[in-house]
């Protein structure tokens, strides 16, 4: 389960204009509990009222070079009421609740392994494909890594000092190209423009050094971004699924993912039983399966249930179904293996049988 601890900041600092890097203390008898994977987020909670506020961040850091802290980048969005928090009033030294490392956007690394590493960003992207990178590097010294990494301008690339900084670390092993998308680049007109399928096409013709079938990719930015350089690799480049990994870090606006799907039309009208296995604890409702999730049934319900960005991104309200059968409206997060075991985002899904059990705690 997710439970929330209070954190003390150590570091808030200005990435740049509209983006803020937070490093968190990590007290001795929580290490175990923060332990963490490179590419993994870290859920912040605020109570606001009667609202629980909850967002979900990357962590910027490699397991590697961990020294205590925990860090996390926090773009500031429009109307984004915890962004403006943490970028507007959040200071050095004060405390705010976080829960435990999440997320399984990573692979696994061997020294003595001997492989290529792409990672493909744009903008705040770039925190969890970076730490993927960096952790390849530190833990392989017989791989290469190349980054790929998309901005506005060169003003607002994010992480920039430490980018380079690392170019010179792992001088030869590490390759960087910056695009941007709103001027002209003080290097190549190729770097120029937003990644997607036809300018990956591009860059890979370019850096004909890559395996690119053997590669392993991360990928995060905009979602039209992911769809089309994924299906790129898959169906154009012939790429393993296995070896193209990527995180949304925004749930998909589309036609295809509206909210009212005809699979969610198609599925029976009926009145269930509900049962969730929450810290070993059962707790039981009805339910319509034309009306609430089960997620936001149970918040209805005052029940402590996980749960962070409520769009089938986070993987926070993840559960294994035990008994019945449920429809599940979006999944941005869970592996086809996952599902394939009985794994489901709550905040997603809708009772299709009058009995179901879902656990938490597994």
């Amino acid at each position: 389960m997710h439970h929330f601890h209070l954190l003390k900041t150590t570091k808030v600092a200005k990435e740049t204009n509209d983006s803020v890097n937070i490093a968190f203390e990590i007290p001795p008898a929580l290490k175990q509990e923060f332990s963490f994977k490179q590419g993994q987020y870290l859920n912040v909670r605020f109570l606001a009222g009667d609202e629980d506020l909850r967002r979900s961040y990357s962590i910027v850091n490699a397991p590697s070079e961990e020294n205590g802290e925990l860090e996390i980048l926090v773009k500031h969005l429009e109307d984004g009421r915890v962004s403006t928090i943490l970028n507007q009033q959040l200071a050095a030294g004060e405390k705010i609740e976080v829960s435990a490392p999440a997320g399984h956007f990573y692979t696994n690394h061997h020294v003595s392994n001997e492989k290529t590493y792409v990672g493909l960003a744009a903008g705040s992207g770039i925190s969890p494909v970076l730490s993927n990178l960096k952790e390849a590097l530190y833990q392989e010294p017989k791989s290469e890594a190349y980054l790929f990494y998309s901005n506005k301008s060169l003003h607002d690339i994010i992480f920039k000092d430490e980018i380079d900084a690392l170019l010179e670390r792992f001088d030869g092993r590490l390759k960087v190209v910056y695009l941007l998308s709103r001027e002209k680049h003080f290097e190549d007109e190729l770097f120029e423009g937003r990644i997607c399928a036809p300018k990956l096409d591009e860059l890979l013709d370019r850096f004909t050094d890559i395996p690119v079938r053997e590669a392993t990719y991360f990928i995060c930015g905009p979602s039209e971004m992911i769809k089309s350089v994924s299906g790129y690799l898959k169906n154009e480049k012939k790429v393993p699924s296995l070896q193209i990994l990527y995180e949304y870090y925004a749930a998909p606006d589309d036609e295809e993912n509206a909210e009212m799907s005809d699979e969610f039309k198609a599925i029976p009208n009926l009145e269930s039983m509900v049962t969730l296995i929450i810290d070993d604890d059962e707790y039981s409702f009805h339910l319509n399966s034309k009306k609430n999730s089960i997620l936001d049934q149970a918040l209805n319900e005052k029940l402590p249930v996980p749960f962070a960005c409520k769009g089938g991104v986070c993987c926070t309200c993840k559960a294994q179904v035990m008994e019945g059968e449920v429809f599940m409206e979006k999944n941005f997060a869970l592996t086809e293996d996952e599902v394939e075991r009985g794994f489901v985002l709550t905040c997603q899904c809708h009772p299709t049988t009058n009995v179901v059990m879902l656990n938490y705690d597994v």
